[in-house]
């Protein structure tokens, strides 16, 4: 019972991480139709920037992080500007910018893998400080993690329902086409969805590089678990879908890992196979 205490506690720091990273592209996916592959670079990079600032420049580590934020909101802005945009202005289809935001995503991890070699890049050189309840020990960076996460999504709540670009996202979630014919200034939302939504995957970078480390396979890695995730969840109510399918993936994840880890990878694909066949618009689709 302990042990599954250790494994449940271990999910919810998981479920923090996953819950970012898919809430971000759902907002991306569910607005303007992109299947946002490059996204995973986004976390990377920021991932990345935050251990160069931090570990190796010595730079604070507030500061660090926020320069670590600014550097994956502007990626991600720059994507969509520079390789989403013109794909679509010259007639290319969602699977052209799709196969585009892929060759992005594995440019980036090349380049990533030539500067660290392949080594996981921690940003930090101190160990992460543990308190023990019974038989349990508990680690105070998942509670940090999701103390960050529930500030993150109240604000984003507040962003979606209390201000006039959030209103504006959310037509464009409903019907954009309508969106566009009543007035709303698709180019400035769609601008602020892709740096918000980056930012997300930027904050995940960072807590991740700091917690874990980063490796150049990270990126693909917890894209694809976000992307499962909104699929869990389904994207009609994109916070509460993301949470939802967040925090299933995090339990299943951290269970799967302590009773059959070689099976993880199994585990979660079969989960999204199986939800696409029965209930393919999400739990709460």
């Amino acid at each position: 019972m302990l042990n599954l205490l250790q494994v449940f506690s271990t999910g919810l720091g998981l479920a923090g991480y996953y819950a970012l990273v898919a809430v971000g592209f759902a907002l991306i996916f569910a607005t303007l139709r992109i299947f946002h592959v490059a996204h995973g670079t986004v976390f990377m990079t920021a991932g990345y920037a935050f251990f160069g600032l931090h570990r190796l420049a010595g730079l604070h580590i507030a500061l660090a992080a926020a320069c670590a934020l600014a550097i994956a909101a502007l990626v991600g802005l720059l994507i969509d500007k520079i390789i989403y945009g013109p794909v679509l202005k010259r007639g290319g289809g969602m699977f052209s910018v799709f196969i585009a935001s892929l060759g992005v995503s594995l440019i980036f991890e090349s380049g990533f893998l030539v500067w660290s070699k392949g080594v996981v890049s921690v940003a930090r050189a101190e160990l992460l400080d543990i308190f023990i309840v019974g038989d349990v020990v508990l680690r105070r960076f998942d509670f940090f993690i999701l103390a960050i996460v529930a500030l993150a999504y109240g604000a984003l709540y507040l962003w979606l329902h209390r201000t006039s670009t959030g209103l504006a996202i959310r037509g464009l979630t409903d019907n954009s086409e309508l969106s566009a014919i009543v007035g709303v200034e698709v180019a400035k939302t769609r601008n602020a969805i892709f740096l918000v939504a980056s930012s997300l995957a930027g904050l995940a970078g960072v807590l991740t590089a700091y917690d874990t480390g980063m490796t150049p396979a990270s990126g693909v890695q917890t894209l694809f678990i976000g992307v499962v995730a909104v699929i869990l969840g389904g994207t009609r109510n994109i916070l509460l879908g993301a949470i939802v399918g967040a925090a299933a993936l995090g339990m299943l994840t951290a269970f799967a890992g302590y009773f059959f880890p070689e099976w993880i990878s199994f585990s979660i694909f079969a989960m999204m196979i199986i939800l696409i066949i029965f209930r393919p618009q999400g739990l709460l689709g």
